[in-house]
C-alpha cells in the first residue's frame, strides 16, 4: 500500500502569507492614492493580494490555526449600503468595480459587527474590488463585496482598518488544542464525532 507522510496543521505556513499580503495590500493603497508612476499596475496587484490574504484567512479558520474564542467574536467593519429606490445595473463582468455610484450610496457608511469568517469568506469571493479616493463623504479606502454580498452593502475600509482586520487573525495564537472524539450525550468515546477545542 506504500506509505502517507504528514504532518499538524501549522499556522506559521499562513500567517506568513497573509503578514506579506497585509504589506502588499497597503503598499498598493499608497500607490494608487499617491497616483505613483509603477512597472505594475497597483489594481492588478491589489485584486490579487486580496484574494491571496483571504485564502489564507480562510486557512487559519478551517485547520482550526486560530482559537475558538477568536472564531466566534465580531470585528469592526464598515459596511455602505445599497441606494434605496434605484434600479440595480449590473455591473460588467470584466470590471472590478463598475456601477459602483449607481448602486450604492457613496455619501455615508455604517459600523457592522462581522465574524472573521463572514470578513473572509466575502473577501475571497470578492465580485467588487475597488478603490475610493477624494470623496467628500468618506475616507479614502479600500472598497469590497462578495458575490452575494453585493447586492446588499458593500465592505469600506481605510488602510488602518484594513490593517487591523489582518492583525487580528495575525496576532491571534493558539495555545492549547484538545482533539477527540464523542458520543451522542457528548461524552468522550470511541465513535466518530470529532471535537475539537482551540484555547
Amino acid at each position: 500500500m506504500g506509505s502517507v507522510g504528514s504532518s499538524e496543521w501549522q499556522s506559521y505556513t499562513w500567517k506568513n502569507e497573509l503578514a506579506e499580503q497585509r504589506r502588499r495590500i497597503l503598499l498598493c493603497l499608497d500607490e494608487v492614492f499617491a497616483e505613483a508612476d509603477t512597472e505594475h499596475n497597483p489594481y492588478h496587484m491589489l485584486e490579487r493580494a486580496v484574494g491571496v490574504a483571504a485564502v489564507c484567512m480562510r486557512r487559519l479558520i478551517e485547520c482550526r490555526l486560530v482559537t475558538d474564542r477568536f472564531r466566534e467574536t465580531p470585528l469592526e467593519v464598515h459596511e455602505i449600503a445599497v441606494k434605496k429606490d434605484v434600479e440595480w445595473r449590473e455591473p460588467f463582468v470584466s470590471r472590478t468595480a463598475s456601477e459602483i455610484f449607481n448602486n450604492y450610496d457613496m455619501t455615508a457608511r455604517r459600523r457592522e459587527n462581522r465574524t472573521p469568517k463572514v470578513i473572509s469568506d466575502k473577501m475571497l469571493h470578492a465580485r467588487v474590488i475597488g478603490v475610493l479616493s477624494g470623496s467628500a463623504y468618506l475616507p479614502d479606502g479600500l472598497l469590497i463585496a462578495s458575490d452575494t454580498q453585493s447586492k446588499t452593502q458593500l465592505f469600506h475600509f481605510s488602510p488602518p482598518e484594513i490593517a487591523r482586520i489582518f492583525d487580528a487573525f495575525l496576532e491571534d495564537e493558539v495555545r492549547r488544542t484538545y482533539d477527540g472524539y464523542m458520543d451522542q450525550d457528548g461524552n468522550v468515546s470511541g465513535t466518530r464525532k470529532v471535537f475539537a477545542i482551540r484555547e
